[in-house]
């Protein structure tokens, strides 16, 4: 009887999350510099009475955009080839040896819809495919870790499309959103919940319901969310801007790296990271 052995499979894994350490420490380690954030000025509609805060200059994103994109791709092939080592084994398992058709073994993605027929890749064992189909996308939700609030999409099918993308077509494609941004003072006077005191500010909770006349208001219905000169970040209406027209510098957005549909990229790597570890650690409790 053929032993499943499965060092393989967790190898890649650990090296995927080695890679992921590495390429948070990156995408940390550039976001804190001051240089790479974009200025930002804003330009006031006298039809609204809000300031149009945009990108007025930006540095020149493009060579770390590559190497984001290089270590992502390094690393969705790691997981993906994880779950494909993990495949060979068990394929190798019930062939009792190397399966007939080894260029054809690989970890199987199950997209029958209700009501159409769960195909059987053939070179599992019933049971060993029985597992592998709990974590399949006809299954449904299996779970999401991240900060993402688009349409749900099922991990195996985004690691599928990430990998085969970055393999056969071109890098993955990284955004720069502007998630985070920060602007010269907006207001006139502390909102009613907050008191000056010798020793600094006090926070006043019976106060926290109370009118705030000095408010600013925000805007974001017309922004792109991208990192790019000319793109609109926020509309303000800040009684401290009132009656500049322009304001040259107004502030200054700090990008974020997005995959596209603004997934944002260490959450949902790591999501993929803890599903592919699920699926090793639920086989790897029944190996032969």
């Amino acid at each position: 009887m053929t032993t499943v052995n499965l060092g393989s499979a967790r190898a890649k894994l650990r090296r995927a999350k080695k890679q992921f350490e590495e390429l948070e420490a990156h995408i940390e380690e550039f976001c804190s510099n001051p240089s790479a954030r974009a200025t930002l000025r804003a330009d006031l509609d006298a039809g609204s009475g809000y300031h149009i805060i945009r990108i007025s200059e930006a540095p020149d994103y493009s060579q770390v955009i590559e190497d984001l994109s290089l270590s992502v791709g390094d690393i969705v092939n790691n997981l993906r080839c994880s779950l494909d080592h993990l495949a060979w084994q068990y394929a190798c398992a019930h062939a009792q040896g190397v399966p007939r058709k080894s260029k054809n073994v690989y970890f199987p993605k199950c997209n029958a819809a209700h009501g159409q027929q769960h195909k059987d890749p053939g070179f599992l064992a019933p049971e060993v495919w029985a597992r592998m189909h709990e974590y399949q996308p006809c299954r449904g939700v299996n779970g999401r870790p991240d900060s993402w609030n688009g349409p749900y999409v099922h991990q195996l099918d985004l690691l599928t499309e990430l990998s085969n993308g970055d393999k056969q077509q071109m890098l993955v494609h990284l955004e720069l959103r502007s998630n985070q941004f920060e602007t010269i003072p907006t207001r006139i006077g502390l909102p009613p919940w907050v008191a000056r005191t010798d020793s600094g500010f006090e926070f006043l909770p019976e106060r926290i319901s109370d009118p705030d006349p000095g408010a600013e208001h925000l805007d974001f219905a017309h922004s792109s969310g991208l990192v790019e000169v000319g793109a609109e970040i926020a509309r303000i209406r800040a009684p401290f801007w009132a009656g500049n027209a322009s304001i040259e510098q107004v502030g200054t957005a700090t990008p974020m790296f997005a995959l596209p549909e603004g997934k944002p990229v260490i959450d949902t790597l790591k999501r993929l990271s803890i599903f592919v570890e699920a699926v090793i650690g639920d086989l790897e409790q029944s190996r032969p």
